[in-house]
């Protein structure tokens, strides 16, 4: 069986909105989950690329298809977070000292625009294809035994 990116992009969202509600709380306990919550997802990720797909991804899109393609639109974000983790450590590596604070903050701004641009036409896009374009929501892949 292959694996669908919109399953991947799905449950990324899952996640996002997940550890963004978790985030709102500033206890440790808060902190402790959202850790462990990470640590799941990615996982649930790994089991993913390894064709076991939770069921809850599909109850999801088979129980609010409308919703599920608004949280696959933004389920590439954790993905993107941990690829700017990485590059930025790998500019951080490369240039050190003093400079490396000026060359992170110099990236980040232009970054973080690009950033919110993105989530915004992400947003646009799924809205668009829900209310105008109204083609099957429903994901084309089955899991195994389905």
């Amino acid at each position: 069986m292959k694996l669908c990116k919109d399953e991947l992009l799905l449950f990324g969202g899952m996640y996002q909105i997940t550890a963004l509600i978790i985030s709102l709380f500033t206890s440790e306990i808060a902190y402790v989950i959202n850790g462990f919550l990470y640590i799941m997802f990615w996982l649930a990720v790994l089991a993913m690329v390894f064709n076991w797909v939770p069921k809850l991804v599909f109850q999801m899109n088979d129980s609010f298809p409308r919703m599920s393609v608004f949280v696959a639109s933004i389920g590439w974000i954790p993905y993107f977070t941990v690829l700017y983790a990485l590059v930025s450590t790998g500019v951080d590596f490369l240039v050190s000292g003093s400079n490396s604070v000026t060359v992170f903050l110099n990236n980040y701004m232009s970054v973080y625009d690009v950033y919110m641009a993105a989530i915004v036409i992400s947003l646009l896009y799924a809205a668009y294809k829900v209310f105008y374009k109204k083609e099957d929501l429903l994901m084309v892949c089955e899991p195994i035994g389905r």
